[in-house]
């Protein structure tokens, strides 16, 4: 794997892990951003699971930077890439609005989603055989 996508492979997975952190351990000023009042036990329950899958993200694309076939490792960024595309798609289309996001969050998140696909999209065409 080219240098540039194990950079981008291990800063994503790192950035995942953060966010699977503050939202384990600190979930309230997120949840604040979104219409719904107080925190619940159950929207700190969906926090959790949300971290949860997070962590999965990075093991999963951290994978890649053992994996020996450089058409296995583009197939794992492209999924990664396209579910952060789909995220920042779907913000901007729809659920930032209907979840009463501001919108400068609702740019600054879906920004970063989009951010995300663009470089494991980058790291993905990087990523060729010998």
């Amino acid at each position: 794997m080219p240098r540039l996508s194990k950079c981008i492979v291990v800063v994503y997975a790192l950035f995942n892990l953060l966010i699977a952190c503050t939202l384990v351990f600190d979930p309230g000023p997120l949840d604040a951003q979104y219409r719904g009042g107080a925190m619940t036990p159950t929207r700190e329950f969906q926090w959790f699971s949300i971290a949860s899958f997070h962590v999965f993200m990075a093991a999963a694309v951290l994978l890649t930077l053992r994996m020996g076939r450089a058409a296995d490792r583009r197939a794992i960024l492209l999924a990664n890439a396209g579910f952060y595309g789909w995220d920042a798609a779907t913000q901007w289309l729809y659920w930032g609005a209907r979840v009463g996001l501001a919108p400068a969050d609702l740019h600054v998140n879906a920004g970063v989603s989009a951010g995300c696909a663009a470089l494991l999209l980058l790291a993905a065409r990087r990523d060729r055989e010998g």
